[in-house]
Parts: structure tokens; C-alpha cells; sequence
């Protein structure tokens, strides 16, 4: 049992996009823009944009929620971070001996869901708490093999996702242009030469 659970069943409204930003342009966008033109004058196909990872450490930023990297289970202490190509299912894979804690445990968190296109200029961020998809939980559950097969991996379709999930971000090119950002610096700061 973990202490740590405090996820509530409301999305997460306090997203931090000044260091989430930082981590998106420097390790993900910018890098990936780079390597596209590069790839494009060979003549070579671009492979996946960003690791699970990258969207994990994004995350965990935008929504101050760590990590929890001590073995299988929910990717941060309060919520499942998963990632498709717009248009694309979202992957859950289950492990022959942490599966069925996971699933059980799935329905507690919070749920970020990243779609993105291939070069990253448009990224969504959708959120669904598990109880709201407990009717792929509690199915796979029900189903979850015995004997085990070599891997147990379910997916949860785009589509559902983005009629049902709450929209909390839209980047494009990079820039948050949704929700719109207000700025908490004085104006006469923003504009250069007319500070004191």
C-alpha cells in the first residue's frame, strides 16, 4: 500500500509550463527539429520522436508530480503518463508478476495522455482519471491471462480519449496556445527599454 496517494479524481490545474517548457525545448522539440532536417536531406526516414521517458520527466514537471521508478507500476506517484502519434491507440502493458497490482492500481490515478504529430509542432494533453476508464480496467482484469503469456498489452483508443478526456494543454511550434499563459511580470517589465 502506498502513503503517497493523494490523487484526486479532478484534473490538474496548476501546470507549471515555464520548467516543463525548458525540458520540452531543449530535449525534445528542439533536438528532434534538428535531427528532422538532417534525416530529411539523407533521405531517411525520422523513427520514433521522443522515449517514454522524455514524456514521463515532461510530465512529472508540468503536473509536479515525481517519479516512481522502483520497479513496474504507475509511472509517477499519481498518475499513468502515456504517449501515441495523433490518431494512434495508448499501450498499457502488463508484467507477469506486478500486472494485476497495476491494474488495480491504474484505477486510482490520474491519466495523462500525449498526442502529438510526427515533428512535434502539435502536442495535446488530455486527462482521465481510472475510474473514468474502468470499463477497460475492469475488462482486463476479468480477462488478465492465467497461464501468462509471454506479454499482456491492452490499448485504449484514441478516439475515446479525446471525446472523453479533459483537455488541460495544446503547444504548437513549442508555444502553449492553450490554456492561454498570462504572464505575472509587470508590464513595464515584458517590454524592453520601458522597465525603470
Amino acid at each position: 500500500m502506498l502513503d503517497e496517494r493523494t490523487t484526486s479524481v479532478t484534473p490538474p490545474t496548476n501546470l507549471d509550463f515555464e520548467k516543463s517548457l525548458m525540458f520540452f525545448h531543449a530535449y525534445m522539440y528542439g533536438p528532434l527539429q534538428g535531427k528532422l532536417r538532417l534525416y530529411g536531406a539523407r533521405g531517411i526516414p525520422a523513427g520514433s520522436v521522443a522515449m517514454s521517458s522524455d514524456w514521463e520527466v515532461f510530465a512529472s514537471m508540468l503536473v509536479n508530480d515525481l517519479g516512481r521508478k522502483f520497479g513496474p507500476g504507475v509511472d509517477l506517484v499519481n498518475h499513468e503518463v502515456k504517449s501515441a502519434k495523433r490518431g494512434g491507440s495508448y499501450e498499457y502493458q502488463y508484467h507477469k508478476h506486478s500486472g494485476k497490482e497495476k491494474l488495480v492500481r491504474d484505477v486510482e490515478v490520474g491519466h495523462l495522455f500525449f498526442d502529438y504529430t510526427g515533428d512535434l509542432r502539435e502536442v495535446d494533453l488530455r486527462y482521465l482519471h481510472g475510474s473514468e476508464l474502468k470499463q477497460f480496467f475492469g475488462t482486463w482484469l476479468t480477462d488478465y491471462p492465467d497461464p501468462y503469456p509471454q506479454r499482456y498489452r491492452k490499448n485504449i483508443p484514441y478516439g475515446f480519449v479525446k471525446k472523453q478526456g479533459k483537455l488541460l494543454m495544446t503547444l504548437r511550434d513549442g508555444e502553449v496556445v492553450y490554456p492561454a499563459v498570462t504572464s505575472t511580470a509587470p508590464a513595464a517589465k515584458i517590454i524592453e527599454g520601458t522597465g525603470p
